[in-house]
């Protein structure tokens, strides 16, 4: 019985994920296909339809890590901000890969689900067939350390610039301190704290000192464009186990295979609004100002894990709960599914499911290695 349970278990995961990447090739072959025929319009149509395609795509996401699940959803903050439909930068913290999907979660409440950019890895832009979707819908890639030089951030600035330029609906979503905070590693949070001590800043606990150059560009080259930061601050719940003294022991956040397999019980989202008029211009007051962000960061996540009852399992005060309508992703699920069988149900789509696999994930790396340097 224990064995079938775990087999049963196992597929929880295993399923989402075969459909999320069994309908790759079909999205990859529209949006090349898109693009191909969108250059003799302005551009601007080119956008407005990929942002649609993009929303499809992250509707079955959600179907899968949100209504299936049935995980709980607790907002915190200035939940009001997310009527306003405006140019933000998401500046988050950084436990896991459910982060990602969890940007999602944010911003399907606030019916910018399309507008979702993100400022990534600089090795992820030869994932097969995403990484280069990734760019081609407005995702930055960044090198990091001593490759974040100058012709780096010229690239970087350009491409904001650009998107500036052409008023294009952006949720920039960056993750300043630059790896995940996982206390299974404490090396990590030493190395963290050593830097912010080399720095003169204050030493933070529960997250790690943010690496500010990328996110400072993006305030840069979205001034005028961005109305505002939308200060993100995740915490996930599982069954907690209590320290003697009262507090809850803090693991390493689930993983994405985690998720899809109930290891989650809640997700719990701080959102705090923050004008991008307000923050400083010059590089030394933005870093100390990116800080004093995650300082409030660090305090909130202390309360969460704490022994006072009065502050332990949430990030402010009363969370509400916040489900979606099973209509706002069901259908976008049941339409994946009607491109996923005839592909896999005959031999022709079966070719081109296998070639568009291979040869447009080499293609793929080819041109982000030599043509989007």
């Amino acid at each position: 019985m224990l064995s079938i349970l775990v087999h049963l278990n196992s597929i929880r995961s295993a399923v989402p994920a075969a459909v999320m990447l069994g309908v790759a090739p079909q999205y990859f072959t529209g949006i090349m296909g898109w693009r191909t025929v969108s250059i003799i319009f302005p551009e601007r149509w080119f956008r407005a339809v990929d942002d649609r395609i993009w929303a499809s795509y992250q509707r079955v996401v959600e179907f899968f890590f949100e209504t299936v699940t049935g995980t709980e959803i607790i907002l915190y903050g200035d939940t009001d901000a997310l009527k306003k439909k405006e140019n933000v930068i998401y500046l988050c913290n950084h436990q896991s890969t459910m982060d990602w999907i969890v940007a999602d979660m944010v911003a399907i409440r606030a019916g910018c689900l399309g507008r979702c950019r993100f400022i990534l890895k600089d090795g992820l832009k030869y994932f097969p067939l995403f990484g280069w979707y990734f760019h081609l819908h407005g995702g930055i890639y960044v090198k990091r350390g001593r490759n974040f030089d100058e012709s780096n951030k010229q690239r970087i600035l350009g491409q904001l610039i650009n998107f500036n330029k052409k008023k294009l609906p952006i949720w920039m979503v960056v993750y300043p301190e630059g790896t995940r905070f996982k206390p299974s590693q404490p090396s990590l949070r030493i190395a963290s704290q050593e830097f912010a001590t080399k720095q003169g800043l204050p030493v933070l606990q529960e997250v790690l000192t943010p690496r500010y150059k990328a996110t400072y560009l993006m305030v840069q080259g979205l001034k005028g464009h961005a109305e505002a930061v939308y200060d993100i601050t995740i915490a996930y719940t599982s069954d907690f186990v209590k320290m003697p003294d009262g507090s809850l022991f803090r693991e390493t956040a689930p993983s994405m295979g985690d998720f899809l397999s109930g290891k989650c019980k809640q997700v719990h989202i701080h959102l705090r609004r923050i004008p991008l008029d307000g923050i400083p211009e010059d590089e030394e007051g933005f870093q100390r100002w990116l800080h004093g962000v995650f300082e409030v960061k660090d305090k909130m996540m202390q309360d969460f894990y704490s022994a006072d009852p009065s502050k332990q399992g949430r990030l402010h005060d009363a969370g509400q709960r916040s489900q979606l309508s099973l209509m706002s992703t069901l259908p976008y699920f049941l339409f994946t599914c009607a491109l996923i069988v005839p592909v896999l149900g005959t031999s022709q789509g079966r070719q081109f499911f296998w070639k568009t696999w291979v040869f447009g994930s080499i293609g793929c790396a080819l041109w982000m290695k030599f043509v989007t340097r």
